[in-house]
């Protein structure tokens, strides 16, 4: 199901952005506009003029946590772009990848200390509840204590309080945001590739 829903997208990157089909491509001798280097992504080299060109390698197709592309297709644009005419003056280089961008580490450690933390505090209450529920039962009172300390989960948890904080996961929200940046470490190879 996944790989029909991949290659429909491929088609309708192609058909919207490129104004082309697979079909097509696949017949088409030069590959002097759109190309593929692994038969993987498409990428395309755009003439704006006879002194501009813009090459815009796709960062997609070839993209799992450890890469963005893959070596051989980083070996490959590059002989292109040196076999553009000698009238090309500038060359426009679209990447999805920053270039300089800001290390969020502390941010990382703040919210790892904060999720910590409430998990923490989570399993402390829950403790409590169940000791206090516990206690409750022996004077007959067990439900009514059980059920102050769910009103109270349920108005501090993820759909009160934290709702705004948490991700469905239980984790802080912007955890996750930061796990997707280019500076977090499982993506430190991907900036020394040579």
């Amino acid at each position: 199901m996944f790989k029909n829903i991949g290659r429909i997208g491929i088609d309708m990157y192609l058909l919207f952005q490129h104004h082309t089909t697979l079909e097509i491509l696949r017949n088409v001798s030069t590959d002097t506009d759109i190309f593929t280097i692994t038969g993987t992504g498409w990428h395309f080299l755009k003439y704006l003029g006879p002194a501009v060109v813009v090459v815009g390698p796709d960062g997609r197709s070839e993209r799992n946590q450890h890469q963005v592309m893959a070596g051989p297709t980083y070996q490959g644009l590059f002989p292109k772009v040196a076999l553009l005419p000698p009238s090309v003056q500038h060359c426009i280089w679209m990447i999805s990848v920053p270039l300089i961008y800001p290390r969020l580490e502390a941010a990382e450690q703040i919210a790892h200390t904060v999720a910590t933390g409430k998990k923490a505090v989570t399993g402390t209450y829950n403790l409590l509840g169940k000791v206090t529920s516990s206690v409750a039962g022996v004077v007959g009172a067990k439900g009514v204590v059980g059920s102050g300390f769910d009103s109270v989960k349920k108005a501090v948890g993820k759909s009160g309080l934290m709702g705004g904080i948490l991700s469905p996961f239980g984790d802080i929200d912007v955890l996750d945001e930061l796990r997707d940046q280019w500076t977090h470490e499982s993506k430190v190879e991907i900036h020394s590739f040579p």
